[in-house]
């Protein structure tokens, strides 16, 4: 595989996760549940889905 293939496939996957995520962010704000985050400490930290959605989109905006 080339390089100029490997970075195509790099940047697929990325968009696919990207994806992924934001997809379960706004089901977990419709369904008014919680996210876990860890924090930079490793600890758990629990967001409600809205404000980490609202969050989301705010730094993904120029997207």
């Amino acid at each position: 595989m080339s390089e100029q293939e490997e970075l195509k496939l790099f940047e697929k996957i990325e968009k696919g996760l990207s994806k992924s995520f934001e997809s379960l962010l706004r089901r977990k704000a419709a369904l008014n549940q919680d996210m876990v985050f860890a924090d930079e400490n490793g600890q758990p930290r629990i967001v409600p889905a809205r404000d980490a959605l609202a969050e989301y989109e705010k730094n993904n905006s120029s997207s």
